[in-house]
């Protein structure tokens, strides 16, 4: 396969950068994961957390285990085998792993009582992780390019953002910055599959069985499903078109300083990107627009932060680590911490007895864009696509499996029907795995 180099590259960075950075099992030290990779808001908001919890807890460290820009599967899995998980981890879609495995401390209610927090979906009747706030994903773009090419509606269909792009070419821009090396090559696929495969009303109680559950029972395949052809069409037609030949070199680093760096019109990228807006002094206006659709639906944004998967204490931490890990946990709702993570994610307060709104910014293109964030939020809404709750859920490693067809399509695969059938199998590899 085209992308096992690649592959076997990014296990080999995500164990050094895990096991570097002087981690350390002292006594006296709680260990956090978090992605920050180059994300200065991020950055703002451990060091906010590190400090309030060391002054709450004096004589005891937080430590920050940095995963970069990858989603940390590979790297938990290492530390289990090794007996050395962080006492504080960042769990993204692996609660369940996790949770199944018996490395997560569960949560009492009171604990999201306390902070006036909706309490999430259980799973197998348990609650493990802190609820941050309201992440969606969607797409960035640069407003004055947009703007000179005539287009100031969110496109409604995957057409209608492909003479969108054509258009920003005619005028001379970049339509579209992509990296295919890491999690972030997942992007267009995922929105594609998120916002138009799954049913949008779906909810934990549903009666109506998701397309996730139809899979794992056979039911239904990637390769059989009538609709998934013309999504990877589309994802080949946007590679054919729109995506540089370098792009296997390039990562989310290359695509932030691409866009940040005015070389590209359009980002398909979470909320959490207008938190480096300030640090990075990005100086022109822009604005965040939901997911076009294939089959017709009006257009819309995905919300990844509705099951459990915050920050969640493991069972590494016991006796006296396991009290500081629980003080840690709730120090994350310490009101400028809290301020501090809302800001570097950009996300909308969840916590209604803490008092924060959401983001803010004192950099005045920072702060248009989360206020143009907001107010399309009410207008397009959200969907859960496949977050729909931890027992009804594709493998943890769905990211990973996604970025590497987009990776196959980028190294030139166009056989759709190789395609799906990747999709399948990684699928089922994954599932056994686990």
């Amino acid at each position: 396969m085209r992308i096992l180099c690649t592959s076997m590259a990014l296990l080999v960075a995500i164990v050094a950068v895990g096991c570097g950075g002087g981690a350390s099992k002292d006594a006296n030290v709680i260990r956090v994961t978090r992605n920050i990779g180059g994300r200065e808001g991020f950055r703002k908001h451990f060091d906010g957390w590190k400090a309030a919890f060391e002054r709450k807890n004096p004589g005891w460290l937080m430590e920050l285990i940095d995963l970069g820009n990858t989603e940390g599967a590979e790297y938990y899995k290492s530390r289990i085998a090794t007996g050395d998980l962080p006492e504080i981890v960042m769990t993204w879609e692996m609660t369940n792993f996790l949770a199944d495995g018996g490395h997560l401390v569960p949560l009492p209610d009171s604990y999201y009582d306390k902070f006036g927090i909706e309490l999430p979906a259980p799973y197998k009747g348990k609650r493990y992780n802190t609820q941050g706030g309201l992440q969606i994903q969607g797409i960035v773009i640069n407003k004055k390019m947009w703007d000179d090419a005539g287009v100031t509606e969110p496109p409604a269909t995957w057409d209608d953002l492909f003479a969108a792009f054509d258009k920003l070419k005619a005028k001379g821009y970049k339509p579209f910055v992509f990296g295919g090396r890491e999690w972030s090559a997942s992007e267009p696929l995922f929105y594609a599959i998120a916002s138009d495969l799954y049913e949008r009303l779906a909810t934990p109680e549903t009666s109506t069985p998701s397309w996730t559950k139809r899979r794992d029972k056979g039911e239904i395949f990637f390769a059989t499903d009538p609709l998934m052809p013309k999504i990877i069409q589309t994802m080949i037609r946007l590679v054919d078109n729109y995506v540089d030949k370098g792009a296997l070199s390039d990562g989310y680093n290359e695509e932030q300083r691409a866009f940040y760096g005015g070389k590209g019109a359009t980002w398909l990228m979470g909320c959490w990107m207008a938190g480096d807006i300030e640090p990075n002094k990005v100086d022109f206006d822009m604005a965040y627009w939901p997911v076009p659709s294939l089959v017709g639906r009006p257009p819309i944004f995905l919300r990844t932060s509705g099951m459990q998967s915050g920050w969640a204490v493991t069972t590494a931490a016991t006796g006296a680590k396991l009290d500081k890990a629980m003080s840690a946990m709730e120090t994350f709702y310490d009101t400028d911490v809290y301020q501090l993570f809302l800001n570097g994610e950009c996300q909308f307060a969840e916590a209604a007895k803490v008092p924060v709104k959401g983001s803010q910014s004192n950099w005045p293109p920072a702060q248009r864009l989360i206020d143009n964030m907001g107010q399309n939020l009410k207008k397009y809404g959200t969907t859960l696509g496949f977050h729909i709750a931890l027992d009804d859920m594709p493998p943890a490693t769905m990211t990973i499996i996604l970025s590497r067809v987009m990776q196959e399509i980028v190294a030139g695969e166009r056989n759709v029907e190789k395609l799906l059938k990747m999709i399948d199998s990684e699928w089922d590899s994954a599932r056994k795995g686990t």
